[in-house]
């Protein structure tokens, strides 16, 4: 490789570096221009999502969820020198946006691009990028693909006693402050067991395991509840606010995705999502309650109390445990 391609292969490195940082003026230029007359950086990039006209949309919302913007990595990398002062660069990059609930990944992208040097430095006269492998599994952006069918999982819910009540009592930045140290450590228990927090609702806090098809996502859930519950005790027991909390696990089949192309957010859907809720607004404070199929998840490890048949929002009546 000669000297004047390797200098080719750090100005290509070196282009992405203002991705990392969305207040550069280029970055905010290439978007603008996206959707529009599609010049400059923006024309290589609209050849892969052509037809696609949400995606500066996406692009501008991907950045406000995501100050650090868009991670670029190069899978591989070739150059051929066809003159004195030309190089033409052939390569597979991948995309990363790290988003708070899930990171998109978009792979692979091949580029050829033909720099030619002017004066000391390497210069991008041509540029073209193509279409990700289209037997790729993965859909280009949230909502453009099919959203994907998870086999099983565990739904975890939690949601306090009384809200309404502490509401009235405390000052909201107060409330806010509580609410705010309660779920910063419900997220890093929830990384600790390999669970994702899907998101707060109000005081209600959800989170699932089995998304990475991980086998013991019940048991995994079942040690989340039990750690959150007590860090709430060890709280309650240096703090004025006494928080108590009933926690609801179940375990089965769901659809997941990210749509939409403002606003962000993986969510999932189906009825092993409206059994979790109900099955959490169903127990005791203080509680772990799981249905019967998560039961026979976890029965092996966690001894468990047998309720009987709870009658749920839409009058089903379903077995229910305490986990102990």
């Amino acid at each position: 490789m000669t000297s004047l391609e390797i200098k080719t292969i750090e100005t290509f490195n070196r282009m992405w570096d203002t991705w990392k940082d969305p207040n550069v003026s280029s970055i905010q230029e290439s978007i603008a221009t996206w959707a529009k007359n599609c010049k400059g950086f923006g024309s290589g990039l609209t050849e892969i999502w052509r037809n696609r006209n949400d995606f500066k949309n996406y692009c501008e919302v991907a950045l406000q969820q995501n100050p650090d913007g868009f991670i670029v990595e190069t899978k591989w990398i070739e150059t051929d020198h066809l003159d004195e002062q030309v190089v033409a660069l052939w390569g597979e990059i991948v995309i990363t946006i790290e988003l708070p609930i899930k990171n998109i990944v978009i792979d692979p992208i091949r580029v050829t691009g033909v720099y030619q040097k002017i004066g000391e430095e390497m210069k991008l006269v041509q540029w073209h990028a193509s279409e990700p492998d289209a037997s790729s599994a993965e859909e280009l952006w949230p909502g453009t693909g099919e959203p994907k069918f998870y086999e099983e999982v565990s739904v975890l819910f939690t949601d306090f006693k009384d809200f309404a009540h502490i509401v009235s009592t405390i000052p909201p930045k107060k409330l806010v402050n509580e609410l705010n140290e309660i779920f910063a450590e419900f997220d890093k228990i929830t990384r600790h067991h390999n669970l994702d927090k899907l998101k707060t609702i109000g005081d209600a806090y959800m989170a699932v395991g089995g998304l990475d098809e991980q086998k013991d996502h019940a048991i995994s859930a079942v040690k989340t509840a039990k750690e959150m519950l007590k860090y709430l005790d060890l709280r309650n027991n240096e703090n004025s606010i006494k928080w108590e909390m009933r926690v609801g696990i179940h375990s089965g089949p769901v659809v997941g995705g990210v749509i939409g192309s403002q606003n962000l957010s993986f969510d999932l859907w189906g009825d092993t999502v409206n059994l979790a809720s109900r099955i959490e607004s169903s127990g005791l404070v203080n509680e772990i309650n799981i249905s019967s199929y998560t039961h026979g998840l976890i029965s092996k490890v966690y001894p468990c109390e047998y309720r009987g048949k709870i009658e749920i929002k839409d009058k089903r009546k379903i077995d229910m445990y305490f986990v102990k």
